[in-house]
């Protein structure tokens, strides 16, 4: 059974020959397990850019999905040291948080939807590292990784206390600009289908560490129908939806069910009850994530690590649908060590 076969017949709660697993990591962390494991990433160069320079990484780790981001490798512009415009026109300060950054310009400060520059979603550019990626990872489930789906991008653009503040007075800026952000992704979505992608995961993090950042009826109101929009879409073409959602969104896992959603990630021990979670929602709701970036992984010892790693497949033995994975990528505060604990109670 390939890895790719593997993740499928998992997610949809079918029988398989082992638990499978992702190992995610941030660009740092990447750079300091390749040196300390003397891996060269020259081989995989291509397109004038390292957009394959991770393959040993994964093929060391066994992972089990190929991830694909949705936007063309040169669509993040350095503007000047450490600030990053992405396509939309953001700024991104990326001192501290290398892999993603801290928003330091407000677009649509004056509700002003004639500024909102709407990337081509039709551009070629945008998917030239599709095929190379996908033909490097044959046997890998492929997963196109959409972040900013729509909340993350509207406050990206508005400021989130702004967007906040419009979901009470001025609820029809909000659908106005969800609804231009929405129309790009379904566009986006509809492209795919040129390429041999198996799902999407769509990343908009709509949680913190004691629940939804808003009321689940605002959730409910203004981000559910767009998202359903396009789940639907990505179903149509026969793709798996999973999402990515820090923080505790329990009180809307029904409704993400409802619409059509395959696999949660990344399913936080910090936030949620992962063994009770897993049981009501076995059949249902497969699950990616759940071994702790904030406890175990950074501060526990090889022991506490292995014993995490195997509480976690005694779960996926017995409620199946479950891809073991850190609950995020990585960060390089997590020591060598407990790395290869993981590993090797996953292998």
């Amino acid at each position: 059974m390939t890895e790719k076969e593997r993740i499928k017949r998992c997610i949809h709660f079918e029988e398989i020959d082992r638990t499978p697993w992702h190992i995610g990591y941030t660009s740092e962390l990447a750079k300091m397990v390749m040196k300390a494991m003397d891996i060269d990433e020259e081989e995989y160069t291509v397109l004038g850019e390292n957009v394959l320079k991770y393959k040993k990484l994964d093929d060391f780790f066994g992972n089990h999905l190929t991830l694909v981001r949705n936007r063309a490798v040169n669509s993040m512009q350095e503007v000047r040291p450490d600030i990053w415009r992405d396509e939309w026109g953001v700024l991104w300060d990326r001192s501290i948080d290398k892999d993603i950054g801290t928003p330091v310009n407000c677009i649509l400060e004056d509700m002003d939807l004639d500024m909102l520059k709407i990337p081509n979603p039709h551009d070629e550019e945008r998917f030239a590292h599709f095929l190379p990626l996908i033909k490097a990872n044959q046997n890998r489930y492929t997963l196109v990784k959409f972040s900013y789906t729509l909340f993350e991008r509207a406050w990206s653009l508005r400021g989130m206390e702004n967007l906040f503040m419009d979901f009470i007075k001025n609820p029809r800026f909000v659908h106005e600009l969800f609804t231009k952000i929405n129309d790009f992704n379904l566009a986006l979505v509809k492209n795919f289908k040129k390429y041999p992608v198996d799902g999407i995961i769509f990343g908009d993090d709509w949680g913190w560490q004691r629940g939804l950042m808003m009321h689940p009826d605002t959730w409910r109101k203004f981000i559910r129908p767009y998202l359903e929009k396009t789940y639907k879409q990505a179903h149509r073409q026969g793709y798996d939806v999973f999402i990515h959602s820090c923080g505790d969104i329990s009180a809307i896992l029904d409704d993400l069910v409802e619409i059509g959603v395959n696999v949660f990630n990344p399913f936080q021990p910090e936030v949620m009850d992962i063994s009770s979670v897993i049981e009501k929602y076995s059949g249902r709701l497969a699950f990616y994530g759940g071994l702790s970036i904030q406890k175990t992984l950074p501060f526990g010892t090889r022991e506490d690590v292995r014993s995490e790693v195997s509480h976690r497949l005694e779960l996926a033995r017995k409620f199946g649908g479950y891809i073991i994975s850190p609950s995020h990528d990585m960060p390089p505060d997590i020591p060598l060590d407990n790395i290869h604990a993981m590993m090797e109670a996953l292998a």
